[in-house]
């Protein structure tokens, strides 16, 4: 059946799902008790060859290519889509390459069994869109020394997006973990044929399902009490969504992106829930024993589960977490009492550190593609992947963002620009990679969505989301689509799914690949700008929106006096250190003073992607795993909370880049002696260079 036969718009709720919800909302009631409203649980037994983290062995999690998921794609069954998002989760966050020293140096015991237990699924909060929660309860978990791991997931993944950071950790250590998606997650509907995904990742007909979908476009029709949530915008009706539709075929709208609520405001919201919800279940079924004096809860995850961390210890009572390790996390410090000076070395000082992330974001989208062209750069990974880019920077010196000269002067100018914009020279090579597969055109339209609120309607800057298949640049039908959820990470490119522009004088094209409207094969240079527009232009429509955005989901500062672990990549271009770690920890002393119980450790050589690693080595620039330090700061946390020992200070940790396969002596430790000590001090945070 198309669109057209349907009764109704195929994106919309049934109504035997509306009818289990209070309204299109989150009242302030359920913000305040994010379980006043969870469930139904979804419990399921795990053992034998699908443990916890899906009977994964570590010659499986290496395999290229990786092992079959399914026995039929096109009709998967539960347990096939779970071991599959598993498997994909966990190999998208680590470097599990033998030479990169996983189960060799750190990491899993190869010999240390498929983690049998129990897994308890449930949808929080109230409305549609609800954030979903889980618990992993390990059978060698004591109830007489309990403990709980708190794992929300990192980027726009799923619940299971952590399962490779704090998760196994966590299991290894007895304790039952805690994981959300914080509302993220891999919700998508495809718009023309109204599929969208359930709790247990199956492919579900909106039209008829019984099943609470992780995402349904919100509508004047879903949304029947818009409430707080939805405050100052304008909900499409179901009629704009289908003419959207109906004008783009085979488009898909994104939980992240679309849900017009913002979603991460509430990433701290639906992290602490995650815990609640973990009290709950081990009461259940352990008895009214297990209680927050008696019970140690430690955050870990990365990313954007890092900054979900560092949200809900901000905004949960002091007591609910002993301890958090946050690694490489995507946290937009609020302004600073004080102003925020970075000093390292003989490098030029930082003094407008802690910009929100899209405001680099955008800054890397212009000028990343033309800094392929910087002759220092030669020989980045990825770098040109997307095609030459001469003409984005002839357009950047049309626009008068660049000085006119020869194209390696361009990109030695884009590269500077760069670097003005915050990132750190060692830095350039990556974002330079990650313009060739267009990872930041990907993050500022889903960060430009979810900011301003639009609606996937709403069409913003001409960009839509569409399958492309491999070779080709036009939107098509997706085969497969009953999968795509288990192996999705929730922002296009994801799964064959990427942006397409929509105006172009040769038809929908992938951005990529597109021209802007004067015929100009420049990267889209036109996308890049209306994106900046947004966040640069007070008189874009969209401008105060967007802001308005930001300011929702800036950190505080304020750990409450909570011991928290900050590891970061010296090295990251994704998340550089001038706007996140460093800044907030800058601003953390400012707040909170000889009070503050936080450490900051900045590994050298180490950036954002681990999965990434082998690749870079191939291409002569080898780094070390972040992980690895993860890992050991959360050995660290936990000699802390229980035996007492100190947590080493705060430090730049000299890890060298390994020639050839990974050796210890390559990963010096966090020391409780450091020889290059990170102090704030003056007004200043003094990292040595």
């Amino acid at each position: 059946m198309n669109l057209a036969d349907r009764p109704s718009l195929a994106v919309l709720l049934p109504v035997a799902v509306l009818a289990g919800c209070s309204n299109g909302g989150s009242s302030d009631a359920v913000r305040d008790d994010p379980l006043a409203t969870f469930g139904p649980v979804i419990e399921s037994r795990h053992d034998g060859d699908d443990g916890l983290l899906g009977g994964w062995s570590l010659d499986e999690l290496r395999a290229a290519p990786p092992p079959s998921f399914y026995a039929d794609p096109d009709a998967p069954t539960r347990a096939e889509l779970r071991r599959a998002a598993i498997h994909s989760n966990y190999t998208a966050l680590v470097d599990a390459s033998e030479a990169g020293g996983y189960g060799r140096l750190y990491g899993p015991d190869p010999s240390s069994g498929g983690f049998p237990g129990t897994e308890y699924l449930a949808y929080v909060g109230a409305g549609i869109n609800r954030a979903r929660v889980m618990l992993q309860v390990p059978d060698d978990f004591d109830p007489d020394a309990p403990c709980i791991v708190v794992a929300p997931s990192s980027g726009s993944r799923g619940v299971y997006g952590a399962v490779a950071t704090g998760g196994e950790w966590g299991l290894a250590k007895g304790c039952a973990v805690a994981y959300t998606d914080a509302g993220k997650g891999t919700g998508a509907v495809e718009l023309t044929q109204g599929i969208g995904f359930g709790a247990q990742l199956e492919a579900l007909d909106l039209a008829s399902t019984k099943e609470e979908p992780t995402f349904v476009v919100p509508t004047t029709a879903t949304v029947t009490e818009p409430g707080n949530a939805y405050a100052g915008v304008a909900l499409p009706s179901a009629a704009d969504v289908t003419a959207f539709a109906e004008t783009w075929p085979h488009r898909y709208a994104f939980r992240h992106a679309h849900s017009q609520q913002n979603i991460e405001r509430d990433w701290g919201t639906w992290t602490i829930a995650s815990v609640e919800f973990a009290f709950r279940i081990l009461n259940q079924r352990f008895g009214a024993t297990i209680d927050r004096e008696s019970t140690l809860v430690i955050g870990a995850s990365v990313s954007n589960g890092g900054a979900a961390l560092i949200r809900a210890v901000e905004a949960a009572a002091p007591d609910l977490f002993d301890g958090v390790v946050v690694g490489e996390p995507n946290v937009n410090p609020a302004a600073s009492p004080e102003p925020i000076v970075i000093r390292s070395g003989e490098r030029e000082p930082v003094t407008d550190a802690g910009l929100p992330a899209y405001a680099y974001f955008i800054e890397a989208e212009r000028y990343a593609a033309c800094a392929t062209n910087d002759p220092a750069q030669a020989g980045a990974l990825f770098a040109g992947f997307g095609g030459p880019s001469e003409e984005r920077c002839a357009a950047l010196v049309e626009a008068g963002h660049l000085p006119a000269g020869t194209l390696a002067e361009q990109g030695a100018a884009a590269s500077a620009r760069l670097i003005e914009a915050g990132y750190l020279a060692e830095s350039i090579p990556i974002l330079i990679g990650y313009a060739g597969i267009d990872l930041f055109q990907s993050l500022v339209a889903t960060y430009g969505n979810a900011y301003s609120r639009s609606a996937v309607s709403d069409h913003v800057c001409g960009i839509s989301m569409a399958n492309v298949a491999p070779g080709e640049t036009a939107p098509s039908p997706r085969e497969n689509l009953q999968t795509l959820a288990a192996t999705s990470n929730g922002i296009p490119r994801t799964t064959g799914i990427a942006l397409i522009v929509d105006g172009t004088p040769q038809g929908p094209t992938l951005q990529s690949a597109a021209r802007s409207t004067d015929g100009t094969a420049d990267y889209h240079f036109d996308g890049a700008e209306c994106w900046y527009s947004l966040y640069a232009d007070p008189q874009d429509p969209l401008h105060d929106r967007l802001r308005g955005g930001i300011e929702e989901v800036l950190a505080t500062g304020d750990l409450q006096g909570v011991p928290v672990a900050m590891v970061h990549g010296r090295r990251d271009g994704l998340i550089p250190v001038n706007h996140s770690s460093r800044a907030y920890y800058a601003l953390n002393r400012q707040v909170e003073g000889e009070g503050s119980a936080l450490r900051y450790y900045e590994i050298e050589n180490a950036q954002h992607l681990d999965a990434l690693n082998p690749l870079y080595a191939g291409a002569g620039t080898p780094f070390v795993p972040i992980d690895y330090y993860v890992k050991q700061a959360l050995d660290l946390m936990w000699a802390h909370l229980r035996d007492g020992a100190g947590l080493p200070p705060s430090q730049v940790v000299p890890a060298r880049a390994p020639d050839g396969a990974l050796v210890a002596a390559d990963l010096p430790p966090i020391s409780p002696s450091p020889e290059a000590a990170i102090v704030h001090a003056d007004g200043a945070l003094v990292v040595p260079d």
